[in-house]
Protein backbone atom coordinates (compact mmCIF):
# COMPACT_ATOMS: atom_id res chain seq x y z
CA UNK A 1 0.00 0.00 0.00
CA UNK A 2 3.00 2.34 0.40
CA UNK A 3 3.33 2.88 -3.38
CA UNK A 4 -0.07 4.60 -3.49
CA UNK A 5 -0.45 8.33 -2.93
CA UNK A 6 -2.23 9.61 0.19
CA UNK A 7 -5.64 10.00 -1.47
CA UNK A 8 -5.53 6.45 -2.83
CA UNK A 9 -4.46 5.04 0.53
CA UNK A 10 -7.25 6.87 2.37
CA UNK A 11 -9.81 5.68 -0.17
CA UNK A 12 -8.54 2.11 0.18
CA UNK A 13 -9.06 2.30 3.95
CA UNK A 14 -12.47 4.00 3.95
CA UNK A 15 -14.32 2.55 0.95
CA UNK A 16 -14.96 -0.86 2.59
CA UNK A 17 -16.33 0.89 5.69
CA UNK A 18 -18.93 2.94 3.80
CA UNK A 19 -21.36 0.03 3.89
CA UNK A 20 -21.24 -0.29 7.69
CA UNK A 21 -21.52 3.45 8.34
CA UNK A 22 -24.77 5.19 7.50
CA UNK A 23 -23.14 8.60 7.09
CA UNK A 24 -21.09 10.76 4.78
CA UNK A 25 -17.43 10.06 5.53
CA UNK A 26 -14.68 12.48 4.60
CA UNK A 27 -11.04 13.32 5.20
CA UNK A 28 -9.79 16.85 4.72
CA UNK A 29 -6.47 18.58 5.06
CA UNK A 30 -5.95 21.24 7.71
CA UNK A 31 -6.20 23.92 5.01
CA UNK A 32 -9.62 22.77 3.78
CA UNK A 33 -8.63 20.61 0.80
CA UNK A 34 -10.60 17.39 0.28
CA UNK A 35 -8.64 14.15 0.47
CA UNK A 36 -11.64 11.82 0.48
CA UNK A 37 -15.42 12.26 0.41
CA UNK A 38 -17.86 9.38 0.17
CA UNK A 39 -20.34 11.78 -1.43
CA UNK A 40 -18.72 13.50 -4.39
CA UNK A 41 -20.99 16.37 -5.42
CA UNK A 42 -21.16 20.17 -5.48
CA UNK A 43 -20.89 20.33 -1.66
CA UNK A 44 -17.57 18.45 -1.40
CA UNK A 45 -15.36 21.54 -1.49
CA UNK A 46 -17.62 23.45 0.90
CA UNK A 47 -17.61 20.62 3.43
CA UNK A 48 -13.82 20.48 3.49
CA UNK A 49 -13.42 24.24 3.86
CA UNK A 50 -16.08 24.49 6.57
CA UNK A 51 -14.64 21.55 8.52
CA UNK A 52 -11.23 23.17 8.56
CA UNK A 53 -12.69 26.50 9.65
CA UNK A 54 -14.89 25.10 12.39
CA UNK A 55 -12.02 23.04 13.79
CA UNK A 56 -9.64 25.98 13.80
CA UNK A 57 -12.26 28.21 15.46
CA UNK A 58 -12.90 25.56 18.11
CA UNK A 59 -9.18 25.14 18.68
CA UNK A 60 -8.77 28.91 19.15
CA UNK A 61 -11.58 28.91 21.72
CA UNK A 62 -10.03 25.94 23.51
CA UNK A 63 -6.67 27.73 23.68
CA UNK A 64 -8.38 30.46 25.72
CA UNK A 65 -9.11 27.84 28.37
CA UNK A 66 -6.06 25.57 28.15
CA UNK A 67 -3.04 26.45 26.02
CA UNK A 68 -1.19 23.24 26.88
CA UNK A 69 -3.76 20.81 25.51
CA UNK A 70 -2.88 18.34 22.75
CA UNK A 71 -5.32 18.97 19.92
CA UNK A 72 -5.02 15.37 18.69
CA UNK A 73 -6.80 14.22 21.84
CA UNK A 74 -9.94 16.22 21.03
CA UNK A 75 -12.98 15.45 18.95
CA UNK A 76 -15.71 17.79 17.81
CA UNK A 77 -19.37 16.97 17.75
CA UNK A 78 -22.28 19.15 16.76
CA UNK A 79 -25.39 17.07 16.89
CA UNK A 80 -28.85 16.22 18.11
CA UNK A 81 -29.87 12.71 19.04
CA UNK A 82 -30.26 11.69 15.38
CA UNK A 83 -28.28 14.06 13.15
CA UNK A 84 -25.05 15.99 13.19
CA UNK A 85 -21.36 16.12 12.40
CA UNK A 86 -18.49 14.38 14.17
CA UNK A 87 -14.80 15.25 13.61
CA UNK A 88 -11.54 13.81 14.85
CA UNK A 89 -8.04 15.03 13.98
CA UNK A 90 -5.42 12.80 12.39
CA UNK A 91 -1.71 13.23 11.97
CA UNK A 92 -0.21 11.82 8.80
CA UNK A 93 3.45 12.40 7.98
CA UNK A 94 3.58 15.24 10.48
CA UNK A 95 0.61 17.08 8.97
CA UNK A 96 -2.87 17.47 10.43
CA UNK A 97 -5.98 16.12 8.74
CA UNK A 98 -9.58 15.65 9.85
CA UNK A 99 -11.69 12.52 9.62
CA UNK A 100 -15.37 13.25 9.84
CA UNK A 101 -18.89 11.97 9.45
CA UNK A 102 -22.07 13.87 8.65
CA UNK A 103 -25.19 11.94 9.52
CA UNK A 104 -28.95 12.26 9.68
CA UNK A 105 -31.77 9.95 10.72
CA UNK A 106 -29.60 7.69 12.90
CA UNK A 107 -31.09 5.76 15.77
CA UNK A 108 -27.68 5.19 17.40
CA UNK A 109 -25.21 8.06 16.80
CA UNK A 110 -22.99 6.69 19.57
CA UNK A 111 -22.31 3.62 17.47
CA UNK A 112 -21.32 5.80 14.52
CA UNK A 113 -18.98 7.85 16.72
CA UNK A 114 -17.37 4.66 17.98
CA UNK A 115 -16.82 3.45 14.41
CA UNK A 116 -15.25 6.77 13.44
CA UNK A 117 -12.99 6.57 16.51
CA UNK A 118 -11.95 3.05 15.44
CA UNK A 119 -11.22 4.33 11.93
CA UNK A 120 -8.99 7.00 13.45
CA UNK A 121 -7.12 4.33 15.39
CA UNK A 122 -6.66 2.33 12.18
CA UNK A 123 -5.34 5.44 10.39
CA UNK A 124 -2.90 6.02 13.25
CA UNK A 125 -1.57 2.45 12.98
CA UNK A 126 -1.44 2.26 9.18
CA UNK A 127 0.17 5.64 8.63
CA UNK A 128 2.60 5.28 11.54
CA UNK A 129 3.87 2.04 9.98
CA UNK A 130 4.21 3.54 6.51
CA UNK A 131 6.19 6.58 7.61
CA UNK A 132 9.92 6.23 7.00
CA UNK A 133 11.92 5.90 10.17
CA UNK A 134 14.69 8.45 10.28
CA UNK A 135 17.94 7.52 11.92
CA UNK A 136 18.67 10.02 14.69
CA UNK A 137 21.71 12.09 13.86
CA UNK A 138 24.41 12.34 16.46
CA UNK A 139 25.29 15.88 17.50
CA UNK A 140 28.65 15.99 15.72
CA UNK A 141 28.09 13.23 13.16
CA UNK A 142 27.48 15.51 10.16
CA UNK A 143 30.34 17.88 10.90
CA UNK A 144 33.53 17.79 8.95
CA UNK A 145 35.31 20.25 11.23
CA UNK A 146 34.77 22.93 13.82
CA UNK A 147 34.60 26.63 13.11
CA UNK A 148 36.66 27.48 16.23
CA UNK A 149 39.13 24.70 16.88
CA UNK A 150 40.97 25.59 20.08
CA UNK A 151 38.87 28.21 21.85
CA UNK A 152 38.59 28.31 25.62
CA UNK A 153 35.51 28.98 27.74
CA UNK A 154 37.05 32.24 28.91
CA UNK A 155 37.47 33.42 25.32
CA UNK A 156 33.82 32.58 24.59
CA UNK A 157 32.73 34.48 27.72
CA UNK A 158 34.73 37.56 26.64
CA UNK A 159 33.37 37.31 23.11
CA UNK A 160 29.73 37.39 24.30
CA UNK A 161 30.16 39.66 27.30
CA UNK A 162 27.84 42.70 27.48
CA UNK A 163 29.29 45.80 25.82
CA UNK A 164 31.68 43.79 23.62
CA UNK A 165 30.89 44.37 19.98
Amino acid sequence: MSKLNLTERVKLLLEPKRVSVDARLFVTRDDGITIYDSVQNQTTTSVAALVSGVWQASEALMNLVNQNSDVLEFRLGFDTSSQGIFLVPLEISGKRYFLGAIYTGLTNPGQLKRRVAMMKEEFDVVFAQSMPVKKPMMAFEAREGFLFKDISDEEIDRLFAPGRI
